[in-house]
């Protein structure tokens, strides 16, 4: 990841990281966590499981995941999400995508939401890359992205400041690329209502 990118989305998400823990989890979203746990639980039904929450914020779904018997590993950026991670009393660690300092074949799944749209695109294969290395044999991935169309740079209608880094995809393009590491089992898009983007998810399997 740029320099400049990473320290502008360091900068941004540990401004924003106590107002960003006042949020309560939207319904939505944990649909989409139910719907990932039930896969999980498919895949693995008699063991628990090791869960790697990548881009974890300040730790509302990993404690949602936690409360569904999960073991949650916390990865964020941002110290300052961390802290509050840490606070919850969640394992939590300030990383980026780029250097997960983890053990290889170490989780059952991983969990990502909207926290991937920050990578820039010519990066992304080597992020997925890096989240197989870290799940073990079939290992699950749940990645959620708005997108929808093609996109990439400051959002320059960013209410953080400083403002943040996005790329979005057509939906047939991060299939593309997500295909490239994973075998994709589902794709499903969300439409967001006010908005001009999508939420897209993705359920895949380490091959």
């Amino acid at each position: 990841m740029d320099a400049q990118v990473k320290q502008t989305l360091k900068a941004s998400y540990d401004q924003q990281a106590r107002l960003r823990n006042e949020e309560t989890i939207q319904i939505w979203k944990s649909e989409e966590m139910d719907r990932f746990l039930k896969r999980l639980h498919e895949v693995s039904p008699d063991t628990s499981k090791r869960v790697l929450d990548l881009g974890s914020g300040p730790g509302h779904q990993a404690v949602y995941l936690q409360n569904q018997g999960c073991e949650v590993t916390c990865v964020d950026l941002s110290e300052e999400m961390v802290a509050i991670c840490k606070e919850k009393g969640l394992a939590a660690f300030a990383m980026d995508f780029y250097n997960l300092g983890l053990p290889e074949q170490s989780f059952d799944a991983v969990w990502t939401m909207n926290a991937l749209l920050h990578v820039p695109k010519e990066g992304l294969h080597q992020v997925l890359t890096n989240i197989e290395t870290v799940l073990k044999p079939e290992g699950l991935l749940y990645l959620g992205l708005y997108g929808g169309y093609e996109s990439e740079g400051i959002w320059e209608h960013d209410t953080y400041r400083p403002q943040r880094f996005f790329s979005f995809y057509e939906d047939e393009h991060i299939q593309r690329k997500v295909a490239e590491v994973f075998d994709i089992e589902q794709f499903t898009v969300l439409p967001m209502e006010g908005t001009q983007v999508d939420y897209q998810a993705i359920l895949a399997r380490k091959k």
